[in-house]
């Protein structure tokens, strides 16, 4: 049996504990990070897919973990002039 949350999940709260955010930065998130969440018709609760969720949390690794594989190497090389 399908829950609701499995279709859609419902409210700020419930989208950003998802992806590991804070509920407050929910239209920031939307707006400048590209959260793909959205309000029917501009008002009401937050509503998300979770496999949309699911794709923008991939996207956010892949566009930052280099920032953290390399900076033992970054480090050493710093360590060395």
């Amino acid at each position: 049996m399908l829950k609701s949350q499995d279709i859609c999940l419902k409210g700020a709260r419930e989208i950003c504990d998802a992806v590991g955010e804070n509920s407050r930065n929910i239209i920031e998130l939307v707006r400048d990070k590209g959260l793909p969440a959205w309000k029917r018709e501009d008002k009401g609760a937050w509503r998300a897919l979770p496999e949309d969720l699911h794709r923008w949390i991939r996207e956010q690794r892949d566009r930052n973990i280099s920032n953290y594989m390399f900076r033992e190497r970054w480090d050493n090389l710093e360590g060395e002039e």
